[in-house]
């Protein structure tokens, strides 16, 4: 389909993928950090200018408490970039939200790129966390709003993490500080230009016609779809867009936080949190937290290598990504050969499948009118669940507390088998359908499982998009009439 599409219109949908590779910058900001912050952990000269000297080692070491302020301040901050995101969404738009990722994004690394202490370093990390958290909200909902459904493509963060992984690989062994600082500045890369480019882009059309400025939305969706989209083609797709948001209003009510529990409203709100809360307890974000360091525990003797062919692992795996929705995970071996096989294969199948796709899913599934507000709850309960997931392990796999070792994959497999079990009983598939079309099926209650054979029918409820369109679009017209008379 993306194909015919291409062949159809391919000047349009350049211009649209223009604007989508524009906002994937903040996705690259996120897994830039995972790709480079995971790494430093194992880097000797991090160790010693932030750890503490083990006698009985005779080695340096950063303790485990230490570690974990290093990336829990950084969930602080992603947590109250998330909250704030839903008002900052909803009343100033996408771009707003993309100003202040860029913002922050800067200003976090070079904090932790001065820091001469942990405690200053903890205090770049909430700065960086905050455009970890805009980007995780303000992106998706962007390329939601903005992409057309053959065109859902994300495999921004794993490109990242490679690049990452292979800085560090590169630096690692630098006798100075530039082995850590080095690799803190190219994440400085991404914002700068996302900060230079932002006068240049438009806010999304259904947040425009959320917040009734219906003209300003057919100029955005005509700078977005590119000149090979007719006007008539232009204003049928806003038309859609502003009937659905208008029965939404009517059959659904107000667009507050409370909204997101009532009606079918709930039950996207449901989905979204399931989707983001089964992604973690994939055991994610272990893996990009302390994959280096946990290699070079378990044996391994080069994790920086291992590290990047991991993380090409993953991004061979964006490459296939929407298959059917499926996680596999590795079990335990205490042969480091088919322990580090195993890992391949479990960075490969997420990445094809609980990387990209809850991405989608969230950005679908919730209607215009709530978007902003669902997708901040959502990624607020996300990043509290990583929270708990990067602050326990570092007790589950030293050898002064649990030390699971490799054990601890049981952990993950189990929650993710769950997972699976909800995947099957209550994700509906939205694969090819317009967002139009996703709000069709909410509101006529269409079950889960019968989402994929459904047709639609531009009606929700006894209410049909057409006469809604042009009653709205009538109104509009007349309002302006009065205004310039």
């Amino acid at each position: 389909m993306l194909s015919r599409f291409f062949r159809e219109k391919p000047q349009s949908v350049w211009s649209t993928f223009g604007y989508c590779l524009y906002v994937g910058l903040g996705a690259i900001l996120f897994g830039l950090d995972q790709g480079c912050i995971a790494g430093l952990f194992a880097v000797p000269q991090f160790i010693e200018d932030f750890g503490e000297f083990d006698e009985g080692t005779g080695t340096y070491i950063i303790a485990a408490n230490n570690q974990t302020l290093l990336f829990g301040f950084l969930l602080v901050g992603v947590v109250l970039a998330c909250i704030a995101s839903g008002p900052i969404g909803s009343r100033y738009g996408r771009r707003a939200g993309l100003g202040l990722c860029a913002i922050t994004s800067i200003i976090g690394p070079v904090i932790q790129i001065a820091a001469p202490s942990v405690g200053v370093a903890c205090f770049g990390r909430v700065v960086s966390g905050a455009g970890i958290g805009f980007a995780a909200n303000f992106c998706i909902m962007y390329w939601a709003e903005v992409t057309p459904a053959q065109m859902m493509y994300q495999g921004f963060i794993n490109l990242a993490q490679f690049i990452g992984a292979c800085i560090n690989e590169g630096t690692h062994d630098i006798p100075n500080k530039w082995a850590w600082r080095a690799p803190l500045m190219t994440m400085l890369g991404a914002p700068l230009i996302m900060l230079a480019a932002l006068p240049f882009v438009p806010d999304t059309p259904r947040w425009f016609v959320h917040r009734n400025r219906i003209e300003e939305a057919h100029a955005a969706m005509r700078k977005i779809r590119g000149s090979t989209w007719s006007e008539e083609e232009v204003a049928e797709e806003i038309k859609e867009v502003v009937a659905m948001d208008q029965i939404e209003r009517e059959l659904e009510g107000s667009s507050s936080y409370s909204d997101c529990f009532r009606g079918t409203d709930h039950r996207r709100t449901r989905i979204v949190i399931m989707t983001l809360v089964v992604q973690q307890f994939t055991g994610i974000s272990f893996i990009t937290g302390y994959g280096t360091y946990f290699f070079s525990i378990s044996g391994i003797s080069d994790p920086f290598t291992i590290t990047v062919i991991t993380s090409v692992c993953g991004l061979a795996g964006s490459a296939s990504a929407f298959p059917p929705r499926q996680v596999l995970r590795p079990t335990h071996s205490a042969d480091m050969r088919r322990h580090f096989a195993f890992v391949c294969t479990y960075i490969f199948t997420y990445g094809a499948t609980w990387g990209p796709v809850p991405q989608a899913v969230i950005g679908e599934i919730p209607c215009n009118r709530l978007r902003s507000k669902t997708v901040s709850i959502a990624t607020s309960i996300n990043w509290l669940c990583t929270t708990f997931i990067i602050c326990g392990t570092p007790y589950l796999l030293s050898p002064q507390y649990v030390y699971l070792g490799t054990k601890l994959g049981f952990i993950f497999g189990g929650c993710t088998l769950l997972g699976a079990i909800w995947v099957f009983l209550d994700l509906p598939e939205t694969k090819d359908r317009t967002l139009e079309q996703i709000d069709e099926m909410f509101l006529n209650h269409v079950p889960a499982r019968k989402f994929s054979t459904y047709t639609c029918t531009g009606r929700a409820g006894n209410m049909s998009l057409e006469k809604v369109a042009a009653q709205k679009l009538d109104r509009n017209v007349k309002i302006e009439t009065v205004e310039k008379a």
